[in-house]
């Protein structure tokens, strides 16, 4: 009977390690995504912030954008702020 209890933390132990592993593997997945996005953004793009800021980037340079938020009014982040491109429902 002893034999029979420890199979069971084999089991919680093997379950335990397969989620562990899966929440990387989809941590990873939504990084990869994230980059792909920052990668590709372009002049006109509309693009919202990590902060929820929602503008149009009027120019990129390096690691940096220039977006363009409300008439007159400009602002410089980092593309690693931005979480993707906005899209209005």
């Amino acid at each position: 009977m002893p034999h029979q209890g420890m199979s069971i933390y084999w089991i919680f132990f093997a379950l335990i390690i397969a989620m562990t592993v899966w929440m990387f593997w989809q941590q990873s997945r939504q990084q990869k995504s994230r980059r792909q996005i920052q990668n590709s953004i372009s002049s006109g793009d509309r693009v919202v912030t990590v902060g929820g800021v929602i503008g149009t980037v009027d120019a990129v340079k390096d690691n940096e954008l220039t977006l363009k938020i409300a008439e007159g009014v400009k602002i410089r982040v980092l593309k690693s702020a931005v979480n993707g491109k906005y899209e209005p429902h």
